[in-house]
């Protein structure tokens, strides 16, 4: 095998490895995955409560405009935090201007 043959064969090696780490990198973690989960249970039919994200550790940080679909959204989670696996506290914002 020449040298330019190995040096193909070994830069499409790390290619293909690199690749698949980066699959693994975009993952979300077991808490995102229980906290999105729990996120679509306890909003759903909610329009006044928007997801802004969910960190690595599974604290998941949302946007509200009306009070009662925060407090709704809040005991929900707290709710399930209780019957499984806890993650940390939710927050809650205000949108500006509403």
């Amino acid at each position: 095998m020449s040298r330019a043959s190995q040096l193909a064969r070994t830069a499409a090696l790390l290619v293909a490895a690199a690749a698949g780490a980066g699959c693994e990198y975009f993952r979300d973690s077991p808490e995102q995955e229980l906290a999105n989960r729990r996120w679509r249970e306890c909003t759903s039919g909610l329009r006044d409560v928007q997801l802004q994200r969910v960190d690595v550790d599974g604290r998941i940080r949302f946007a509200y405009v009306g009070m009662k679909e925060r407090d709704e959204t809040l005991a929900c989670l707290a709710t399930a935090a209780l019957s499984g696996r806890a993650l940390p506290e939710p927050v809650a914002s205000a949108v500006a201007g509403k």
